[in-house]
């Protein structure tokens, strides 16, 4: 009989939690616990030793991490911006509270595990969701292109993202950029386009090119963007408009297409028209 062994290393999750004893069962025996039933390898940064300051090494581990648990019972401000933090990175954050009051306003659409008083309950509900999460794999050409767009602090690539916009104006929107991978990006290694429908056949940004495509809809090809170092951000916007008599729709939908030598990469985004104010 022939075994065979892996030397894959386990997902690595980092844990953002309040230094405080009150937590240590919760950390050791809920979340710990969790990823070890999963089979992640689970830290939270005063178990680590390191050089340089705490600050400096929160943020390369959540860089590094595959997966983020974050306790925001207590309502720590350091937890709160170590959060907003991994979600500009784009990263898979659990989110966690002994108190459903204790979750902010700005994070209220994200889902929480509220575990009470309860660190079984705990255990048993993070190791269904981290078990879930870590047997995502990300597509190959995610991984390689390593790049994401953001509305504010929503990430596009989770799907059902909506832009409003008076009815004064054009439709369009400002997104922020990510440069999530270990890659420097020089101006035109990779491009992005807006993927609009029929009647949006032109353009209000400076220096955009629209090609209208086979099937009817129109390729707004932004210009190139400035070299893009790993961990980088930046912004890119976009206004679409149409010349003709065809009216245009209050509510669609459009692709923003990332093209690099890895391949593609599609975010979908929704556009919806309301009364200006």
């Amino acid at each position: 009989m022939s075994t065979h062994t892996t030397t894959k290393p386990k997902p690595f999750c980092f844990v953002l939690m309040p230094f405080d004893a009150s937590f240590n069962d919760i950390y050791e025996f809920g979340i710990k616990g969790a990823c070890t039933d999963v089979g992640l390898y689970c830290e939270r940064v005063d178990e680590q030793v390191f050089l340089g300051s705490m600050l400096e090494r929160i943020y390369s581990q959540i860089s590094r991490a595959d997966l983020l648990v974050a306790d925001m019972t207590g309502k720590n401000p350091n937890v709160y911006y170590e959060v907003g933090y991994a979600h500009a990175l784009g990263k898979n954050v659990v989110l966690l509270t002994s108190v459903a009051q204790d979750i902010p306003f700005d994070l209220k659409h994200f889902p929480h595990i509220v575990y009470g008083s309860e660190i079984k309950t705990l255990r048993t509900s993070l190791g269904r969701h981290l078990k879930h999460l870590a047997s995502e794999e990300p597509t190959r050409n995610d991984t390689q292109i390593g790049l994401d767009l953001f509305l504010k602090s929503i990430r596009l690539a989770d799907g059902n993202v909506t832009v409003e916009y008076p009815d004064n104006r054009i439709p369009g929107t400002e997104l922020t950029l990510a440069n999530n991978s270990t890659l420097t990006y020089a101006p035109g290694e990779f491009r992005i386009a807006v993927i609009a429908p029929s009647p949006f056949n032109s353009s209000r940004t400076e220096g955009v090119q629209v090609t209208t495509l086979p099937d009817g809809s129109h390729m707004h090809m932004l210009p190139e963007f400035d070299t893009l170092f790993p961990g980088a951000f930046t912004k890119l916007k976009f206004y679409l408009n149409s010349y003709g008599p065809e009216e245009k729709p209050a509510d669609f939908s459009v692709n923003l297409r990332i093209f690099s030598s890895a391949g593609s990469r599609d975010f979908p985004l929704r556009l919806h028209r309301v009364a200006a104010t």
